[in-house]
């Protein structure tokens, strides 16, 4: 089962920058020493604020442990001295932080048909269920990513579903080439309708907004100065 790992970061308002340049020191010697740690970085520009996410795919809870915690590769990275250092570093920029790990929902996306390098930007919306309400939940994004090619848009979408972490929280990422391709993409309720009929489409999208306690949309770009994608 693929997995995602994603640390997200919120970041003092006044301590971005020192926070970034640490991050981009850290991801610098992990490429120059080929660290096996891979992630890549994403930053939130419209949306959240001073928001960071590291991400990290593994294939199995098992590589997630062979990988060990994020703090013990700091370590092996900077060496002691400075590895600390830089830890307390990052702990006096953080304002809060978490750490959650999805799963792929296939059935759920309409990918690109190949994989290709990390895009340069990203909308990434954020679904969390009402309780009991899942399947209808999941019946609105399978529906959504059903939609896509019924009517040609040209947007592609990966779901994912949380599964250490809050366990009713879905979110879905549309990759970009640059924000000004949102231009180009339906609305939800205009896919729905367009692909399926107005009668059956309306009914789709509010039997869907109902079985949602909040929803949230971020555009996001991708930070390759703080990242250590490993090889392509």
């Amino acid at each position: 089962m693929p997995l995602l790992s994603v640390f997200s970061v919120d970041i003092k308002p006044d301590r971005i920058l020192d926070y970034q340049e640490i991050a981009a020191e850290l991801a610098g010697h992990a490429r120059d020493q080929s660290e096996p740690f891979h992630w890549t970085a994403h930053e939130v520009v419209y949306g959240g604020a001073s928001t960071l996410h590291f991400g990290t795919r593994i294939d199995t809870f098992g590589d997630l442990a062979k990988r060990g915690l994020p703090p013990e590769m700091v370590i092996r990275v900077l060496g002691e001295a400075r590895g600390t250092e830089m830890l307390r570093e990052f702990g006096a920029a953080t304002q809060s932080a978490r750490t959650s790990i999805s799963a792929d929902r296939p059935e759920l996306s309409y990918p690109a048909e190949a994989e290709t390098a990390t895009a340069p930007a990203a909308a990434v919306t954020l679904i969390k269920a009402r309780p009991g309400q899942l399947e209808a939940c999941e019946e609105l994004i399978r529906k959504v990513a059903e939609a896509i090619p019924k009517v040609g848009d040209p947007a592609r979408m990966t779901t994912f579903q949380t599964v250490i972490g809050d366990l009713s929280q879905y979110w879905t990422v549309r990759p970009l080439d640059d924000i000004a391709a949102l231009d180009s993409h339906l609305p939800p309720s205009e896919l729905l309708d367009q692909a399926f009929g107005a009668a059956e489409g309306g009914l789709i999208y509010r039997t869907g907004l109902d079985a949602i306690e909040h929803a949230e949309r971020n555009i996001l770009i991708y930070r390759e100065d703080l990242s250590n994608p490993g090889a392509a």
